[in-house]
């Protein structure tokens, strides 16, 4: 018989099972608060995850809204996040440094390096490259005649790029942002430099990215491509200038008489409201944390604030499209009938339409559908289809990185990506550098002057203001970007006297109150504008219509940016300061600007007051200004400037039919009867010939028509100085010159800009612009400057028929 009796456990098998059961207790009893925790997190916010060794931080990613977002405590603003980084044109850097950041990428970051065109088309063909001509010079003839020639081009793309992320920055003076990284500075131009190459005309580098470790890795196995990466900086920064020469040689005339309208209309296309009046009833939700509503009252000016004056409001730094459309509402010379427009503006409020979906878990169609529709809309409208857009405008409340997302990132939309986005002339508060139809315009402040006494009473206010600080710095500190010189330059401001240098950390909040901001800057002789989570910042215009003297680090900050409304001679009312120099500790900034005189501080102040700010502010809509012409009004006159030339182009190129209509001169001012050329396919080029571009283009163009032209293949090049006076000569010489933008440019260049060429602008951008021609006489290819001749070989193959055209 069996004991009912149960069986005594021995005391140590209890003991262990007890430890067990505590154990697995103190494991699993949390969880499921754990999990619920983490999962409302993630569905609370559309938010970004990051994991670094110390914490899992869960930020918001706002590029520059008002304050930090990220939920975690101690949660860094800078948390690691990799920008694109655009690899060097030289053989050598494609073929050691890549590999070297893909590998890394893969075994340390978990994820590869998509495969891109670009790296195949800027390699080229080893072999051919190798085979460059020792003497490209005997390859010059100035002269289109029946040997054909003319002169070659080619360009190593500007590289190596700005060190400072682009991604935007915070509200007023850029307060703090979870998302801000700078790439190691082997660069000094910023990080979104487009490579413009290929047969289809364009090809971009997308995210190639890497911290500053990885990048000096490239660098250590690779010993030349630093000083390759210095050379590349100079070309990428002399390109961007050159493009900011075309962009001011569209400024108006200062004597025009803007009250006369005549040839000067302009057309407010009325949008469906979901494009933007129902963007704007968004306000509430449009972010979680702030009531946007009250930033869009007063014609989207924002609140007053009575203790500045009766012309100053609480003015959202994202308000430009709504303030813009305000005024063009009201300008005098709007029509209302399109066949009386010269240009065409269209009130899409797409920074709004950003904004709305960012802190929401969408995907990147809902994103992007709204913009696509706008492109529908459009194409049906008469005005967009006769000139394909290119009188058409838009203005972009955010900076032009918002607009052109690349592969499966899930920032911002593809808006400026589209084909039919690249004709039309975009003003954004930040410009993507090269990008000729980019065009960047003032920051709204928190000034907006109805008259000219308005505007006077404020500069005898800041004429006279005590300055009783030498230097001051808004901000805030990066400390988990090691590059960024912000936290270098806070220690050498606070390490000294407030009557040298004040510093207002923007994490406190003092940044969010106008009136601090403005106290701070109109009592400092000096205000510091390092980058921020992009090169701009809103700050650099707050300063200047405070009469503070900007101190600049990075030459994208405003430099490149603001070609209508900054003097190209940037030492009148700037100082600038190399962000290297800084982040090397070779200088103390505060001690540099001791050094600044008193007689030149004063120069510099009065241009600002009297020269500068007016330009640069926004009046109310129903401003009316006479002596003075503000940031708004500068801004149409120049549209207008822009357009007309371009109608004018578009007509006189209307009635050829091919390149064989043509009738040019040669080098001795003989006419050359372009028809001579029917049954060849052609290449035509505008050369220099002391342009960067030179050699190496003239050497890969006498290689192309060695190559082909006993199969029917010419190079016309035609002789230019109109970019930079690279192609220098006799006043004679000069004679023979051809122009190949505005009201002089050459008939033939006229037809060659006229085709439906999508992404290239109206101008051409530089020297070595290339078109290619069929056997008819018919342009079927356009390329940039930039682009090498040898990548359009296999194009030169299809004409002449030694390829299939579908290969």
């Amino acid at each position: 018989m069996l004991s009912k009796r149960k069986s005594k456990i021995p005391k140590r098998v209890e003991s262990r099972r007890g430890c067990f059961r505590s154990c697995v207790a103190m494991f699993v009893y949390p969880l499921p608060a754990a999990l619920f925790f983490m999962i409302l997190m993630l569905v609370w916010s559309s938010s970004t995850t990051y994991i670094s060794g110390r914490i899992v931080h869960v930020c918001v990613s706002s590029r520059k809204l008002s304050n930090l977002y990220c939920l975690s405590a101690t949660t860094q603003p800078n948390a690691e996040f990799h920008l694109p980084f655009t690899n060097s044109s030289s053989q050598e850097f494609l073929e050691n440094g890549i590999p070297v950041l893909e590998e890394k990428l893969e075994k340390e970051k978990g994820f590869t390096i998509p495969d891109n065109s670009v790296n195949r088309n800027l390699k080229g063909d080893s072999e051919e490259v190798s085979d460059v001509v020792e003497n490209p010079t005997v390859f010059l003839e100035k002269r289109v005649g029946n040997e054909g020639v003319i002169n070659p081009v080619s360009k190593e793309v500007p590289d190596v790029e700005n060190s400072t992320a682009f991604l935007e920055k915070g509200v007023g003076n850029d307060g703090v942002n979870p998302i801000s990284k700078e790439v190691s500075d082997v660069e000094n131009a910023t990080t979104f430099v487009e490579k413009r190459v290929g047969i289809d005309g364009v090809q971009v580098m997308d995210d190639l990215s890497g911290d500053s470790k990885e990048l000096s890795d490239v660098v250590l196995k690779n010993p030349n491509s630093l000083d390759d990466g210095i050379e590349e900086i100079k070309k990428a920064k002399k390109v961007v200038e050159e493009q900011l020469q075309v962009h001011r040689s569209w400024t108006a005339k200062r004597n025009q008489n803007r009250n006369q309208c005549e040839g000067r209309g302009i057309y407010v296309y009325e949008l469906p409201p979901k494009f933007n009046k129902d963007l704007m009833a968004q306000c509430h939700d449009m972010v979680p944390w702030v009531d946007m509503c009250k930033y869009f009252s007063n014609n989207a000016l924002g609140e007053p604030i009575p203790e500045l004056g009766n012309r100053w409001f609480r003015t959202h730094q994202y308000s430009l499209e709504l303030i813009f459309h305000s005024r063009v509402l009201k300008h005098l010379c709007r029509v209302y009938d399109e066949n009386q427009a010269k240009l065409f503006y269209v009130p899409y409020y797409g920074g709004l339409d950003i904004l709305r979906w960012h802190f929401k878990n969408v995907s990147n169609e809902v994103k992007d559908s709204l913009g696509l529709e706008l492109v529908n809309w459009l194409e049906m409208q008469k005005p967009w289809d006769k000139n394909l857009g290119k009188d058409h405008v838009f203005v972009l409340g955010k900076i032009s990185w918002d607009f052109r997302r690349r592969n499966v990132s899930s920032w911002g939309t593809r808006f400026l990506e589209l084909d039919e986005m690249q004709n039309p002339i975009k003003l954004m508060i930040e410009r993507q550098p090269w990008e000729l139809n980019d065009i960047g315009i003032p920051h709204p402040t928190h000034f907006h002057p109805n008259s000219d006494e308005d505007i006077r009473s404020w500069q005898r206010k800041i004429i006279s203001s005590n300055r009783r600080s030498l230097v001051s710095f808004a901000g805030a500190a990066r400390p988990g970007a090691q590059d960024n010189i912000r936290s270098i330059l806070i220690d050498q401001c606070t390490s000294t006297t407030e009557e040298h240098c004040r510093f207002f950390d923007c994490k406190s909040g003092l940044c969010d109150e106008p009136q601090s901001l403005l106290g701070l800057f109109t009592e400092s002789e000096f205000c510091l504008q390092p980058p921020g989570d992009s090169p701009t910042r809103k700050s650099v215009f707050d300063s200047l219509v405070a009469g503070c003297i900007p101190v600049v680090f990075d030459p994208f900050t405003a430099y490149y940016q603001y070609p209508w409304h900054l003097p190209e001679d940037h030492g009148k009312y700037s100082v600038f300061v190399d962000q290297e120099e800084v982040r090397e500790k070779k200088v103390n900034v505060v001690e540099r600007l001791m050094k600044v005189g008193l007689k030149e501080r004063d120069d510099m102040r009065r241009y600002i007051v009297y020269e500068l700010m007016p330009r640069l502010v926004y009046g109310d809509p129903d401003a009316k200004f006479e002596m003075f012409q503000d940031a708004f009004s500068i801004t149409i006159d120049n549209l207008v400037e822009r357009v007309k030339t371009l109608n004018l182009d578009q007509a006189m190129a209307n009635h050829p039919k091919s390149i064989n209509d043509f009738t040019v001169k040669d080098s001795n001012g003989m006419d050359v009867d372009l028809s001579i050329y029917n049954g060849k396919v052609l290449l035509v080029v505008n050369v220099a010939s002391k342009c960067g571009l030179t050699n190496s283009n003239y050497a890969e163009l006498n290689q192309l028509r060695a190559k082909y032209k006993d199969q029917g293949f010419e190079i016309l090049a035609f002789p230019c100085n109109q970019f930079g006076d690279e192609e220098p000569g006799s006043n004679d010489q000069i004679l023979e010159f051809i122009e190949v933008n505005g009201e002089n440019s050459l008939s033939l260049y006229k037809f060659l800009k006229s085709g439906k060429w999508g992404i290239f602008g109206d101008d051409i951008q530089w020297n070595f612009a290339k078109f290619l021609v069929d056997k008819n006489g018919q342009p079927v290819q356009r390329y940039y400057p930039t682009t090498s001749p040898l990548t359009i070989e296999r194009d030169v193959q299809k004409l002449i028929g030694l390829l299939d055209a579908s290969s």
